[in-house]
């Protein structure tokens, strides 16, 4: 793989389903790469259409570009550009080199990328995500956040890791609202098997689902007001007196994050509500929590929550937060279950 087919997989692979220009792929290479020539990538591309890497459409008098999804060689190249990226980063960080050889000596630690490397790196900080394999049992998965506790004390870091299961990564994946997988995803450089990595994005395209990743972080605290009164209307709470036109439609794990990092006690007593009344994926709430410093908070709302919900999910999340030793913040549960009444959330028979 030469350089000017690295930086065309590496520009399309932030985006695996988005068909472009290559006027518009050139100009992409320039931003993220510093330099870039149409004669240059239109070679490139040719020999990677050859390869059955990259698909080449006529649209009028222009062709569209994206990666080949259908071919498993593309698996196979995105895998090669993977391997060089984390290459280039190792070399440059000596501290993302050290957390590199810890993962490699933990048997726990499947397959993972880490999240804007760099710039967490200058922060102290390491971001994982960390799709799980089948085979790793809610046992598993709690010891690989404890084996990830000892590597962060070990080498004084901070490391915030986001696991999914199966499941849980194809339907963020899917979902038509924005979420932090999909903004992850963009950023991404696969760590520990690329390969791996890739196949569960061309699965999860095989099975019919549209692959869209998004360039922009969402920052929950800068959740506009009219966006957070249309999505928590969308999500079955809706305040007196409010404005709920239409906004942007924002995954509920970003919406409960925004509350909780916004401090409305009004709000974040709703927010047991529009966790009874809609699905959630935990494993991602708990790692806004994290990120953002407000799992105490969120531990204080998911205890009374366990009356009106009784997932996996929930009792996971609890047991996490209270194994990672989080101070609870408090909540009023008197003022919940009235307001859980209010919105018609039933609370469960109790053993």
């Amino acid at each position: 793989m030469d350089e000017m087919e690295f930086r065309i997989l590496d520009t399309l692979s932030r985006d695996p389903g988005r068909q472009m220009s290559i006027s518009a792929l050139t100009r992409e290479i320039e931003r993220l790469h510093g330099t870039a020539y149409y004669a240059n990538t239109y070679n490139a591309l040719r020999q990677l259409e050859t390869a059955g890497t990259i698909d080449l459409t006529k649209a009028g008098n222009s062709s569209q570009v994206s990666l080949n999804l259908r071919d498993p060689r593309t698996i196979d190249a995105l895998s090669e550009m993977e391997l060089r990226k984390r290459r280039a980063l190792l070399s440059a960080r000596e501290e993302l080199r050290r957390l590199f050889d810890s993962l490699l000596d933990s048997p726990s630690i499947p397959p993972a990328s880490l999240i804007d490397a760099e710039r967490n790196a200058k922060l102290d900080r390491a971001e994982l995500l960390i799709p799980l394999p089948k085979w790793i049992s809610s046992a598993g998965a709690n010891d690989l956040f404890e084996s990830l506790r000892e590597t962060a004390d070990r080498l004084n870091i901070r490391i915030d890791a986001l696991a999914l299961d199966e499941e849980g990564f194809r339907a963020l994946l899917a979902a038509p609202d924005k979420n932090a997988l999909k903004e992850m995803l963009s950023r991404q450089t696969a760590l520990l098997a690329p390969d791996l990595f890739w196949g569960k994005i061309r699965n999860a395209w095989a099975h019919g689902i549209r692959i869209h990743f998004d360039r922009e972080e969402t920052n929950p605290a800068k959740i506009s007001e009219p966006d957070l009164a249309y999505n928590l209307a969308r999500f079955g709470y809706t305040e007196l007196g409010s404005s709920s036109k239409e906004g942007e439609d924002f995954g509920i794990e970003y919406i409960v994050t925004a509350i909780l990092l916004k401090g409305d006690a009004r709000r974040i007593q709703g927010i047991p509500v529009i966790l009874a009344k809609n699905p959630a994926n935990y494993a991602l709430l708990l790692f806004l929590s994290k990120k953002y410093g407000v799992e105490g908070e969120l531990l204080g709302l998911l205890r009374p929550l366990t009356r009106y919900e009784e997932s996996r999910g929930l009792r996971e999340a609890i047991a996490r937060l209270e194994a990672s030793r989080v101070k609870e913040v408090k909540v009023n549960e008197a003022r919940i279950r009235e307001t859980m009444r209010n919105y018609n959330a039933h609370a469960r028979p109790q053993d």
